[in-house]
């Protein structure tokens, strides 16, 4: 495997944390009551450019809604996940496809290459639940089969979103999960955002925004992390109501490969039965840390 396809892997890898970080996570969700009506017909048009597209998320007032989203390697699809949220609850479903990667290379690898990557290039799954302040983690395939030696198929990692500790403040910091919060941290940094076309908005993202560059840094660590997402240029589409449609990232071309990524809003007002997973096998977050620090 030569040095650029092992660059461009690592790379591949870090983007999920990044793509699910961007998509699943955001400030604490108001409740219907104290969030703005959606604009009437014709204000939008009276809104700066800027004013519109955060005016899209902060009216996304509806107290439940689901989101799709997708990330593409060089046009083949890489990530594919499905959301749902209602106030402070969510449910969000990924799978990544790792061997993406390899076909967006045009390489093959040997069988000691592929021994030697320990099953990093097999898909992965991952499940995230959030209840009553508490994220619930699931992962299983590529990497993670091996976690299930250790604790079983059906174990979950948790993470009380009330404490002190470094993940959980990060996560209170981005919020949970809630795609519009998120989303408007990310389009409050927008640079040179112009409108392209009726209900269209397009600007660009700077990897040392405040909200990117500690979202990266921690996903991703630190300064490489930062020059993936510099320059991002991201598009915005609106429905008739002013209400925010779909978002797409399309990020800089970093040692030949381009990813993008696009969320969607499919759906608002929907009914999406979130708990807490139904499973005894629990295990506090810094276990699953633990296990990925040792290798597994």
């Amino acid at each position: 495997m030569s040095s650029r396809t092992a660059t461009r892997l690592l790379g591949a890898l870090a983007v999920p944390a990044l793509a699910l970080g961007l998509s699943a996570c955001g400030a604490e969700e108001k409740p219907a009551s104290e969030t703005s009506e959606a604009p009437e017909e014709g204000a939008v048009a009276a809104l700066s450019p800027q004013d519109a597209i955060l005016a899209s998320v902060e009216n996304l007032s509806a107290s439940s809604y689901q989101m799709d989203a997708s990330m593409t390697i060089d046009g083949t699809e890489f990530m594919a996940m499905t959301g749902a949220y209602e106030g402070e609850n969510s449910k969000a479903s990924a799978d990544i496809f790792m061997s993406a990667m390899m076909e967006a290379s045009g390489e093959t690898m040997t069988a000691e290459e592929e021994a030697m990557m320990g099953g990093m290039l097999d898909d992965m799954h991952t499940e995230t639940v959030v209840f009553d302040k508490v994220m619930y983690m699931q992962f299983t395939g590529g990497m993670f089969d091996a976690m299930a030696e250790s604790y079983g198929e059906d174990a979950w990692f948790t993470m009380d979103l009330t404490s002190d500790e470094a993940m959980a403040q990060a996560y209170a910091q981005y919020g949970g999960m809630d795609l519009a919060q998120q989303t408007e941290l990310i389009l409050t940094e927008l640079a040179d955002v112009e409108e392209t076309g009726d209900g269209v908005y397009t600007g660009t993202l700077s990897g040392d925004s405040e909200a990117m560059s500690a979202l990266s840094g921690s996903a991703m660590g630190g300064a490489d992390a930062a020059a993936m997402v510099d320059g991002t240029q991201v598009t915005v589409t609106l429905d008739d109501q002013g209400l925010l449609k779909t978002m797409t990232m399309s990020m800089p071309e970093i040692e030949g490969m381009t990813m993008e990524m696009t969320s969607e809003i499919v759906e608002i007002g929907g009914s999406y039965d979130i708990k807490a997973p139904e499973s005894t096998n629990l295990h506090d977050f810094e276990e699953f840390t633990a296990a990925l620090g040792g290798g597994m």
